[in-house]
């Protein structure tokens, strides 16, 4: 039996409204598919960007790092290497007769420079130049008191010389000069290793 002309209409219409939302509803979930996948690509994008700036970040971090300790170990073997020279000029000083005059020099202007007594400290090595120290400090005129003794802080030579009165001192020890000179020896061995071909 066929069904009365209003009812066909308002099925007809039905399945079309339905058929229209249905429409509508896969056009919204392939429109928030595709939102969704681009916001995802767009999320891994950035994702990759900022994962791979961290790793340049910290590669270039782990590059400098490798570059500062191995500027830290050349500088560390080129302090040791002038510390071993050092310690092997300063071992061939006391042959030198220039080191006793240079001693006695000391003596002779600390002397001039102080009324009373005198002490001279010196490495023990140094304490057999005692008689020619007492007769330096005597030529002054002044005729202090001199005392002569060993001074075990004193590593490498030379001598301080304590006015017995003031206090006050004269450090004239090789390690003192060694102090206020290293810039100038340290700047000076580097330039000698650069020239033959080592950099620092």
């Amino acid at each position: 039996m066929k069904e009365p002309p209003l009812e066909e209409s308002i099925r007809k219409e039905a399945e079309e409204t339905v058929r229209a939302v249905r429409e509508r509803e896969a056009a919204e979930i392939r429109e928030l598919d595709e939102s969704c996948a681009a916001e995802i690509e767009d999320f891994k994008k950035k994702s990759d960007a900022e994962i791979q700036a961290r790793i340049e970040q910290e590669r270039s971090r782990l590059e400098n790092k490798g570059l500062l300790e191995r500027k830290k170990l050349k500088l560390r073997g080129l302090e040791e290497f002038i510390g071993r020279m050092v310690e092997e000029a300063v071992g061939t000083m006391r042959d030198d007769p220039r080191y006793k005059e240079f001693i006695l020099d000391r003596v002779h202007e600390a002397a001039d420079a102080m009324q009373e007594g005198i002490e001279v400290s010196l490495h023990t090595n140094d304490l057999s130049f005692e008689g020619e120290i007492m007769a330096a400090a005597k030529k002054v005129g002044k005729n202090p008191a001199v005392a002569v003794r060993a001074d075990p802080s004193i590593r490498w030579g030379g001598c301080t010389i304590t006015d017995e009165e003031t206090g006050r001192i004269f450090n004239s020890t090789v390690e003192r000069i060694y102090y206020r000179k290293s810039a100038a020896i340290r700047r000076e061995i580097t330039k000698i290793l650069n020239e033959k071909g080592f950099s620092f």
